[in-house]
């Protein structure tokens, strides 16, 4: 882990394509990086994106709509939810839901721990 202060910003990182043509990501703050504990990103999805979302068992991870917004099918409850700025979500290690971003896209920060 890092004893020092660091800053970063989307352009000192290298933009991530999670799903071509759909999710991109800027992965700012991570283990590899920094020696952080928990990752943080800014993730972005393209307007219309509609995916099935599920946990890999390893990452509790925690999202804050930033832009735009989706809506949440929960598959294992059955419930849904519009995901909007200024929502916070927490997804536990394991969950599975249907994402359907609306046509302005989504842009939303992600903590994530253990780090990506």
């Amino acid at each position: 882990m890092s004893a020092k202060i660091q800053w970063v910003k989307p352009e000192d990182v290298e933009k991530t394509w999670l799903y071509p043509d759909r999710e991109y990501s800027y992965r700012l703050v991570t283990s590899a990086k920094q020696g952080a504990p928990l990752s943080f990103h800014v993730t972005t999805y393209l307007p219309d994106c509609d995916s099935i979302v599920e946990g890999d068992g390893e990452h509790d991870t925690v999202l804050y709509c930033l832009h735009g917004w989706a809506r949440h099918v929960d598959l294992m409850e059955e419930r849904e939810w519009e995901f909007r700025p200024g929502q916070a979500v927490y997804l536990p290690k394991t969950y599975k839901y249907r994402r359907i971003v609306g046509s302005a896209g989504m842009t939303v920060a992600v903590a994530c721990t253990p780090s990506r």
